[in-house]
């Protein structure tokens, strides 16, 4: 499967038409949610997270944790069960009609099954019906404004997941899964071309030692993703 085939081809008339969200994308790890909850504070817009509870008792961990112990059994409903709350937070996001800030993009959900796929653990029929679905949603939602690429060392992602402790996914990650995640993003992130976007490097040099993004890296991303939004902050 080509990403490049895929987007330009299907999904460029939309460009015009976005649905003023900011989306930042990276593998498992890389700070999305650090740098979202700094920006929704920065630019004081909501922001609507993959993980809406870290709970260990919530669905999604629940699922997650079922994931990473059998990829293979549950790998077709959790990438279902996650595209479907990303599309539930798109269409909020455009019957809002304002800016907001999504930590993951539905754009980039499919590397995530294009992975689990090429690993085995998905069956050809599953990752046919799975891109379907994903397309068609696709049809029917408008482009963010700007995309952020958080760009990390799986050395690093690995160093965040287990100090986050969230559940036993620090446990269960098998580390050939991260790199083969980080090789079809950067696949994906250099064909994706339906908005601008932005590669932060995000590795440990650019947050403090309790986690929090650096100020001059904050300044950096700020102006990086200013001159792409529609309103100004």
């Amino acid at each position: 499967m080509n990403f490049t085939s895929v987007y330009r081809n299907q999904y460029k008339d939309g460009g015009n038409k976005k649905n003023m969200a900011i989306v930042i994308d990276g593998i498992i790890g890389a700070g999305k949610s650090t740098v979202g909850k700094f920006l929704s504070e920065a630019l004081n817009l909501p922001m609507f997270e993959e993980l809406k509870d870290d709970g260990k008792d919530s669905l999604a961990q629940r699922m997650l944790d079922l994931f990473y112990e059998d990829q293979e059994r549950w790998s077709a409903i959790i990438q279902v069960m996650f595209l479907n709350d990303r599309f539930k937070d798109i269409k909020r996001i455009e019957a809002l009609g304002d800016q907001a800030i999504l930590d993951r993009s539905i754009y980039g959900d499919e590397i995530f099954a294009k992975t689990i796929h090429d690993r085995g653990q998905m069956t050809n029929d599953e990752f046919v019906i799975y891109r379907d679905l994903l397309h068609n949603m696709l049809e029917h939602i408008k482009v963010p404004e700007v995309l952020i690429y958080i760009d990390v060392s799986v050395d690093t992602a690995l160093h965040r997941i287990n100090r986050r402790g969230r559940s036993t996914e620090g446990d269960l990650i098998p580390r050939d899964y991260l790199e083969d995640l980080q090789k079809n993003y950067e696949a994906w992130y250099e064909a994706f071309d339906l908005c601008p976007k932005v590669r932060v490097d995000l590795n440990e040099s650019a947050l403090t030692d309790d986690g929090v993004v650096k100020e001059d890296v904050k300044h950096a991303i700020l102006d990086a993703i200013r001159p792409y939004l529609s309103k100004e902050i």
